[in-house]
């Protein structure tokens, strides 16, 4: 039973990873192409949308960030996985 936790909690981590450097993709393509039309922003939003949405629509609904030109919503939601990544080595 140990294993199978082992393996899950991996594959969380895996599937955290990937979604991090998705938003870190997500973030710089823009800045050094000019665009967001770019297929690899594309596909770095395809991923990492799922886990920002729910974020943001906490935010709006509790209005917490409304009003500014900073996606306050992307920067939780990086804080929110990178602080799972640092614990569940711990479970």
């Amino acid at each position: 039973m140990e294993t199978v936790f082992y393996f899950a909690a991996k594959f969380v981590q895996v599937i955290l990873e990937v979604v991090s450097i998705a938003m870190i993709v997500r973030m710089l393509v823009p800045i050094f192409t000019g665009s967001e039309d770019n297929k690899l922003c594309m596909l770095a939003t395809v991923i990492s949308e799922p886990f920002i949405a729910p974020v943001r629509a906490l935010m709006v609904k509790f209005n917490i960030g409304q009003g500014t030109p900073f996606d306050w919503s992307f920067f939780a939601t990086y804080l929110i996985i990178w602080l799972l990544q640092m614990f569940l080595p711990a479970i």
